[in-house]
């Protein structure tokens, strides 16, 4: 078999080699040659297949890229179709970043019951792709995927492997959107319903406050990671108690259940900006404490608070309030989806 591949394939490299020979993409294909072993026709022959790919891709982009779609009506247009169906749109709460909405076959780990269901959107994912100082494109917060020259081009690789996302893209032949009817307003207004009875009940579980920290004027995912990067350098001189942590209609109640460092805390729903998870995805919190039962790998997630009249925020225009899971049928990411698309509103990514 080696034998038949090597006599066909080797026709095929010396015509491609013969196609950049003492040319700048020549010299520049025997420079990748010379570093990894690989031989320059092949590096040549794989640049060729996947700019064909994203060619391909291109060529369907119609069918895929839906720049003006809402967060819910890409929801409402996935979550009928078969695993790996996926659409682009424009972000509308970070300009000029993307989100990349794709349809899983199993719900997030943790996810249980139907509220969290509600909250997680079910089996519709969503990833912010961002745009690069080089004006590339990249998923935001997975540090092992690449940088891509365009959307086509992210796309077409994600047809190949998953890489971070959850599940590979499936390419569509069709427009994925062709029988899709956006929510009627009497359609959102049920939803409004069924989110505004689950604030009223409430929702709660316990966790570890580990840490606050002025972020001054950020309000976002920024904060966030400005405060966790605060939090996992400074993790052995941190304070950390386990709180309950509840969620209700008039916004987040943080009871400390050992006394440690306060005993109730309650930040209204207006004052609070923003819920998100550690975008730092292959990060987990391993740090103990003598006194709390913790979990052996966590992820943290924070809260972002506006200032108000009370004296902890006199020299701080926002504080960002960081915590860690301790209970398993209790992820973070389920506290985060609740938080951000049920309490603070559905959030626009």
């Amino acid at each position: 078999m080696a034998a038949i591949f090597k006599k066909y394939f080797d026709p095929v490299k010396t015509k491609v080699k013969s196609s950049y020979i003492n040319s700048p993409v020549g010299l520049m294909f025997d420079l990748i040659e010379a570093k990894t072993g690989v031989e320059s026709a092949v590096v040549a022959i794989d640049s060729d297949v996947n700019r064909n790919g994203a060619y391909q891709a291109d060529d369907v982009s119609q069918f895929w890229y839906k720049g003006e779609m809402s967060r819910e009506d890409a929801i409402d247009l996935l979550k009928t179709k078969p695993p790996g169906t996926f659409l682009i749109r424009d972000s509308q709460g970070f300009p000029g970043s993307y989100d990349l909405a794709v349809k899983v076959d199993t719900l997030p780990s943790g996810i249980h019951s139907e509220l969290d269901a509600i909250s997680c959107d079910g089996l519709v994912r969503h990833h912010l792709i961002e745009r690069t100082s080089t004006g590339h494109v990249r998923l935001k917060g997975c540090p092992n995927e690449p940088d891509f020259d365009n959307l086509s081009a992210l796309v077409y690789q994600h047809t190949i492997t998953a890489l971070d996302l959850p599940i590979k893209l499936i390419l569509p032949t069709v427009d994925i959107a062709e029988d899709f009817h956006p929510m009627t307003d009497q359609q959102q207004e049920s939803k409004k319903l069924v989110i505004k009875d689950l604030l009223e009940k409430g929702a709660a579980c316990n966790v570890v406050y580990l840490n606050n920290v002025d972020v001054e004027a950020l309000s976002d995912e920024l904060a966030v990671a400005k405060a966790l990067n605060d939090t996992f350098e400074n993790a052995e001189y941190l304070q950390a108690t386990v709180v309950h942590f509840k969620v209700s209609n008039t916004g987040i109640t943080l009871t400390d259940l050992k006394k440690k460092l306060f005993s109730k805390r309650h930040f209204p729903k207006e004052y609070v900006t923003y819920c998100g998870l550690d975008y730092e995805t292959d990060r987990f919190w391993t740090y103990k404490y003598n006194d709390l039962e913790m979990l052996p790998y966590a992820k943290c997630f924070g809260f972002v608070s506006k200032k108000s009249n009370d004296t902890e925020y006199s020299q701080s225009e926002n504080k960002c309030h960081i915590f860690v899971e301790i209970d398993p049928s209790q992820p973070s990411t389920s506290i985060v989806n609740f938080v951000s698309k049920v309490m603070i509103g559905s959030m626009h990514v």
